[in-house]
């Protein structure tokens, strides 16, 4: 492996622990995403009684219990779609929530040439506008393409939607400073709360 070096440590304050809740702004582009893709109807079908309610009547910017955004995401998963179309619904999330907490720097780092590095630095940002209570990200560098993501502490990660979803997320994240971008999950250390990325891009 090429020389390693931490650009974005975990957290230092305290122990890491779990995620409790979910930004709703995170569930709202979600189900954006599932209209324009005609999946909304048998989303709403699949979606469970008891949170129902919780999930379509949440407003942006509120922070829900993650037993709501586990409602969702299960749904979600039950949809049965393939490994590339759960991470084509993440990409579009995530451009959509990068333009929104975001968006000045985006469009000022696009006219400086900046590198996908400006978005993997910004990683505690982004994860406490979408996550509370606990959890965390680290990045890695591997080289000047080439970088490793930790994201621990997310109860929504034990739903594979969740997890292609992510990986969805930081593609288009780091795409949008790139020609092209890869995320690949490192299996061997997936973990029910857990996920290792490697992102690398042209």
């Amino acid at each position: 492996m090429p020389s390693e070096e931490v650009i974005l440590p975990f957290p230092t304050s305290g122990a890491l622990g779990e995620a409790t809740q979910v930004r709703s702004t995170l569930l709202a582009s979600s189900i954006a995403s599932l209209r324009r893709h005609d999946l909304f109807d048998r989303y709403v079908a699949l979606l469970s009684h008891e949170h129902r309610d919780a999930v379509l009547s949440s407003v942006a910017g509120q922070w829900l219990p993650v037993v709501v955004g586990r409602a969702h995401y299960q749904a979600c998963d039950q949809l049965g779609l393939t490994p590339a179309q759960q991470m084509q619904i993440g990409a579009e999330v995530s451009i959509k929530i990068h333009d929104t907490f975001l968006g000045v720097v985006i469009r000022t780092a696009k006219q400086a040439g900046v590198t996908p590095w400006i978005v993997l630095s910004r990683g505690h940002q982004m994860y406490s506008r979408l996550f509370d209570g606990g959890g965390g990200v680290r990045v890695i560098r591997y080289g000047p393409k080439e970088a490793r993501a930790d994201i621990v502490g997310i109860p929504l990660l034990t739903i594979p939607y969740f997890r292609n979803a992510m990986r969805g997320l930081y593609q288009a994240a780091i795409a949008l400073f790139c020609v092209q971008a890869y995320v690949q999950e490192i299996a061997r250390e997936a973990a029910p709360t857990r996920a290792a990325l490697r992102l690398s891009w042209v």
